[in-house]
C-alpha cells in the first residue's frame, strides 16, 4: 500500500458547495485553495497558510472558532497505473475527524462517521480501464455538536475528543481533518484486510501464547503464514493456516517457550517480540504482509493492604511483583492533534520515563491514543491506563442511555480494543473521566450507567487479560477533601482533587490527613515558563497577571491563582518575573508535598497520578508540569525526585512558621518501594535545620523539634540526606521555610555568587557556590528562541545550593543542533544569565 501524503489542497465550503468543487471539471490553479497536509488538521493548515491568526497566541483562537462550522474539502490528483483486469483499487482511511464523504471525479464512493474507526472505499469503478488519473476529494463535514467542560454529558452522542469544545486548560479549538494516514492499493482477489494480536503470559512464566486473528478479503484460496521472532529476530514460533475461497477470518494460537519478560520502567528490560503475518496465494507468492509487536507480561490489580470492605483492587501487580503506580495524567500533546509535531511525542514520553513514571492515565476528555504513542510507551516501559473518550460536565455528568448511543459506543469499542491489545504497555481500560451523579458526587459504575456496562462487557470479551476500572475516580467518595476525609475516611478509595494549592498550612493538613487507596487526579497550578509566556502573551498585556487582566481570562483562567501567590509571598510579587518565580515555587513545593504524602502511605496507598503532565495549548496559567513547548516547569523536577527508587522526604505543618512557636518536621525514607517510617535497613537519615548561610541549627535522624526563636533570620532550610552504611549518598532533599507568616523573605535574600562552567556541546553544566548565602531556586532552562528545533532539558533543576557546594548537571538535547545551544540560569538571589 502507498501513502497519500503530498499534493493535497483544502478549501472551506458553505452548504453543499463541496459537491460542485469535487468534480473533474475544476480548473487547475483555481483561487481559494490552500495547501493541506495529510495527516493533519484543518485549523493548523489554515494557520500555516495565514488564513487565520495563530490560535496559540494571545486570544487569537477566538478568531478561528468559525472554522469547524464549515465543511472542508480536501482534494488531490491520484494517478493509478495500469493493472490487470479483475484487480481492485482501494482507498484506506485510518482516521477522519469526524465525518467525511469521499468522492472520485465528483461521484460519491464512501461516507463515514467516527474519528477512531478506519474505513475503506472501493474506487475501482471510477478508475479508467487500464489506469489513469482521477480527482480524489474528501469532504470533512462540520464538526458534530459537543459539550464543553461545563455542559451536560447526557447530550453527547458521538465518540469524539471533548477537550476541543472548551476546557479549563484548552480554549475552544474543535478539531477537524484527515488526522491519520490515507493509503491506496491495487488489490487482487486475495487480500489481507486486518490483523490483531493478543499476547498472554502463563502464570508460571514458563511459556506464553500469541493469539492472532487475520481478517481476509478472499475470493480465491491461499495460505496465512505467521512467524514470531524475538528481539534479536530469531524465530521462536511459526505456523501456517490454509483457507478456502470466501473465508473471511483465520485464527491461530502460537506458543513461545521461556519468553523474556517485559517490565515497566525501572523494573527490568522491555523486550519486544515481532509477529509477522504473510498472506500467500496458491502459487506461494506473498500478496500481503502485516507486522505487530508484542511483549510478554502479566498485569493485574490486587487489593490494597488494609483496604475497607467493598473497595476495588487498585494495586498494580506486574509479573507477580507489586508496584507502586508512580504516575501522571496525560492529555493530548496538542489541541490540533492531527498536525505533525515532529519529535514532541517522543520527547514528552521520554521526560515521563526519566521521571521514573510507571503509569500514565490517558484522560477520558482527550484521545484514544495513537499507535505512535503506544509504540513509544512499549519501548519506554510506561504502563497506560486508557480511558474511552467520555467525560463529566459541570451541569450533568451521567452519559446518555439512548440505545443508538449505546450501539455506537459498542461498535467503537469493538474496533478500538482489538487494535490496541497487542501492546504490553496497555495495562488498564476505563470508560472515562469523572462520570458521576452530580447531585450526590457519587462516582458511577456498571450498574449506574448502561454505557459503562457496555464498555466493560466488550473489554471483558475482547481483551480478557487486561485490568478494568469502572471510572476515575471510582469512589466511594469523589473528592479528596478534608471535611470528607474526617467524616468518613473509609470512603476514600480512588479520589480526585484538589487541583489548587491550598495555602500555607492548609495544604499540608489536607495531604497529611489523606486516607485514599489511589489518588488518580490531583494537582497544583502554576504560571507558564518564561519563553512560552513571552511568545503567547504580548509584551503590553503581560501585567497584571491576574484575572483583572482580560487576556488572562482566555489563557487558563481557572488556574490563575495570582491572589493566592500574593498572599503566600506577603504581597511581594510586583512584576512578571517575580510573580512567575513565586508561582512556580508554590507549584513546585505544593505538588512535591502532595506526591510525597501519598508515597508515605504506601502500601495502603497504591498510586499517585498528578494532574497534569503536559498541556495541549500554551496557557499563561496551568496545572501542567511540562508546558506546551515541551519545557519542564520546576514542579516536574519536584515530582521526578519524589519518584526516585531511593528517596528521603519530610512531613511538617507549614513552610511559613510565623504563627507557630516550634518548628517540627519528621523525616521519612525508603529504598526501592515507597512507604513511611524511619531509615530503611542498611541506611541512615540525617535531617538538619540550616540557616541561609548553611550553619546547622539542629539535627536528628528522625524528628526535629526546634523553637522558632532559636532559628536566626527569616529564611531557613530543612536539609535531608539518606546514606547507606558506607556513607554513600543515596538521596537528598531540601525544603525552604520561613520564620515569618509567608515566603516573602525570598525577595529580600542577599545575593549569592554562582560560578557556572559548561562542557562542550553544552551537555553538562557545573554550578559552584562562590559566596554569600545559599543560592535558592536555581533553575536551568532552554534559552534558545521558542521556534528553535528540538529541546534542551537539564537532568535536574530547581536546586538550592549551600555555601561551598558544587553540582554537575547533565543536559539532554533532543533533536537540537549543537550550534546555537543556550541555557538560562536564574534563581531567587542570583543574577540571571545565559550560558552558551
Amino acid at each position: 500500500m502507498r501513502l497519500l501524503t503530498d499534493g493535497w489542497d483544502l478549501r472551506g465550503c458553505l452548504g453543499d458547495t463541496w459537491r460542485w468543487l469535487s468534480g473533474p471539471g475544476r480548473p487547475e490553479g483555481e483561487p481559494g485553495w490552500l495547501p493541506a497536509r495529510v495527516p493533519g488538521s484543518v485549523l493548523d493548515d489554515l494557520r500555516e497558510a495565514g488564513a487565520i491568526p495563530d490560535p496559540y497566541h494571545a486570544a487569537d483562537s477566538l478568531l478561528g472558532e468559525w472554522v469547524p462550522q464549515r465543511t472542508w474539502l480536501y482534494r488531490r490528483r491520484l494517478t493509478v497505473p495500469p493493472h490487470e483486469s479483475g484487480r481492485r483499487v482501494l482507498l484506506h482511511f485510518e482516521g477522519v475527524d469526524h465525518e467525511a464523504t469521499v468522492l472520485v471525479d465528483g461521484v460519491e464512493v464512501g461516507h463515514h462517521a467516527g474519528m477512531y474507526t478506519p474505513f475503506t472505499c472501493d474506487i475501482t469503478d471510477r478508475v479508467p480501464d487500464g489506469g489513469g488519473a482521477v480527482l480524489l476529494a474528501v469532504a470533512v463535514h462540520a464538526a458534530p455538536p459537543g459539550e464543553p467542560q461545563v455542559g451536560r454529558t447526557d447530550r453527547v452522542r458521538t465518540h469524539k475528543s471533548r477537550m476541543g469544545y472548551g476546557w479549563d486548560f484548552c480554549p475552544r479549538m474543535i478539531h477537524q481533518g484527515i488526522w491519520k494516514p490515507v493509503r491506496w492499493e491495487v488489490a487482487g482477489p486475495l487480500r489481507l484486510a486486518d490483523t490483531t494480536v493478543a499476547a498472554t503470559l502463563a502464570e508460571d512464566h514458563t511459556h506464553a501464547t500469541v493469539d492472532v486473528s487475520v481478517r481476509l478479503d478472499a475470493a480465491v484460496p491461499g495460505s496465512v503464514h505467521i512467524t514470531v521472532r524475538d528481539p534479536e529476530r530469531h524465530v521462536v514460533a511459526r505456523t501456517r493456516a490454509d483457507h478456502t475461497a470466501g473465508t473471511d477470518e483465520v485464527t491461530a494460537c502460537l506458543t513461545v517457550r521461556r519468553p523474556r519478560l517485559w517490565w515497566p520502567n525501572g523494573h527490568g528490560d522491555r523486550p519486544l517480540y515481532t509477529v509477522t503475518v504473510d498472506l500467500r496465494d496458491s502459487a506461494g507468492n506473498t500478496v500481503g504482509r502485516a507486522e505487530r509487536h508484542c511483549g510478554f507480561r502479566r498485569v493485574a490489580l490486587r487489593p490494597n493492604p488494609g483496604a475497607p470492605a467493598g473497595a476495588l483492587p487498585y494495586t498494580l501487580e506486574v509479573n507477580g511483583r507489586r508496584l507502586y503506580a508512580k504516575g501522571w495524567n496525560w492529555v493530548p500533546h496538542d489541541a490540533l492533534y492531527g498536525a505533525a509535531r515532529p519529535g514532541r511525542l517522543d520527547h514528552l514520553l521520554t521526560l515521563a520515563a526519566d521521571a521514573h513514571v510507571t503509569l500514565l492515565r490517558v484522560w477520558g476528555g482527550g484521545l484514544i491514543e495513537t499507535e505512535e504513542f503506544y509504540a513509544a510507551c512499549d519501548r519506554l516501559g510506561l504502563l497506560v491506563w486508557q480511558e474511552f473518550s467520555l467525560s463529566s460536565s459541570g451541569i450533568d455528568s451521567v452519559p446518555s442511555a439512548d440505545p443508538a448511543y449505546l450501539a455506537l459506543m459498542e461498535h467503537e469499542a469493538r474496533h478500538i480494543v482489538p487494535a490496541l491489545r497487542h501492546h504490553p504497555a496497555l495495562a488498564v481500560w476505563g470508560p472515562g473521566n469523572e462520570l458521576h451523579d452530580t447531585a450526590t458526587a457519587r462516582p458511577l459504575a456498571e450498574a449506574d450507567a448502561p454505557v459503562i456496562a457496555v464498555l466493560a462487557r466488550v473489554v471483558a470479551e475482547l481483551d480478557p487479560g487486561r485490568a478494568w476500572l469502572p471510572g476515575s475516580p471510582s469512589g466511594a467518595a469523589f473528592l479528596n477533601r478534608l471535611d470528607l476525609i474526617r467524616a468518613d475516611p473509609d470512603a476514600q478509595h480512588d479520589v480526585h482533587g484538589p487541583w489548587e494549592h491550598q495555602g500555607h498550612g492548609a495544604h499540608q493538613r489536607l495531604y497529611d490527613a489523606g486516607t485514599c487507596l489511589l489518588h488518580s487526579e490531583f494537582g497544583v497550578e502554576g504560571m507558564a515558563n518564561r519563553r512560552t509566556w513571552d511568545a503567547v502573551v504580548p509584551a503590553d498585556r503581560q501585567w497584571p497577571t491576574g484575572r483583572d487582566n482580560p487576556l488572562m481570562e482566555h489563557l487558563g483562567a481557572w488556574w490563575n491563582n495570582t491572589p493566592l501567590v500574593r498572599a503566600a509571598f506577603g504581597g511581594r510579587p510586583t512584576d512578571v518575573d517575580g510573580m512567575r518565580r513565586a508561582s512556580q515555587q508554590l507549584q513546585y513545593d505544593g505538588l512535591r508535598y502532595a506526591v510525597e504524602a501519598n508515597l508515605r502511605r504506601a502500601p495502603r496507598s497504591s498510586g499517585a497520578l498528578p494532574w497534569q503532565f503536559d498541556e495541549p495549548f500554551p496557557n499563561a496559567w496551568c496545572t501542567s508540569a511540562v508546558d506546551h513547548r515541551g519545557d519542564p516547569k520546576p514542579a516536574y523536577y519536584g515530582v521526578r525526585r519524589a519518584y526516585r527508587p531511593d528517596h528521603v522526604c519530610a512531613s511538617f505543618a507549614t513552610q511559613a512558621w510565623g504563627g507557630h512557636t516550634v518548628f517540627t518536621a519528621t523525616a521519612h525514607a525508603w529504598r526501592g518501594r515507597p512507604g513511611s517510617g524511619g531509615p530503611p535497613r542498611g541506611a541512615t537519615v540525617l535531617a538538619r535545620v540550616l540557616t541561609a548561610r548553611g550553619e546547622t541549627v539542629d539535627e536528628s535522624d528522625g524528628t526535629l523539634s526546634v523553637p522558632r526563636t532559636d532559628i536566626p533570620g527569616e529564611l531557613f532550610l530543612l536539609d535531608l540526606a539518606l546514606r547507606d552504611d558506607d556513607g554513600t549518598l543515596l538521596a537528598a532533599n531540601r525544603y525552604v521555610h520561613s520564620t515569618t507568616g509567608d515566603l516573602g523573605p525570598l525577595f529580600d535574600l542577599a545575593p549569592a555568587g554562582i560560578e557556572a562552567a559548561t562542557e562542550p556541546g553544552l551537555t553538562a553544566v557545573r554550578l559552584t557556590h562562590t559566596g554569600g548565602p545559599a543560592a535558592l531556586g536555581l533553575c536551568l532552562s532552554d534559552a534558545r528562541p521558542i521556534t528553535a528545533p528540538g529541546w534542551g532539558t537539564p537532568d535536574d533543576s530547581m536546586l538550592d545550593l549551600l555555601p561551598g557546594e558544587s553540582i554537575r548537571i547533565p543536559v539532554t538535547w533532543r533533536d537540537a543542533p549543537t550550534e546555537g545551544r543556550a541555557l538560562l540560569l536564574e534563581g531567587w538571589n542570583i543574577r540571571a544569565r545565559v550560558l552558551d
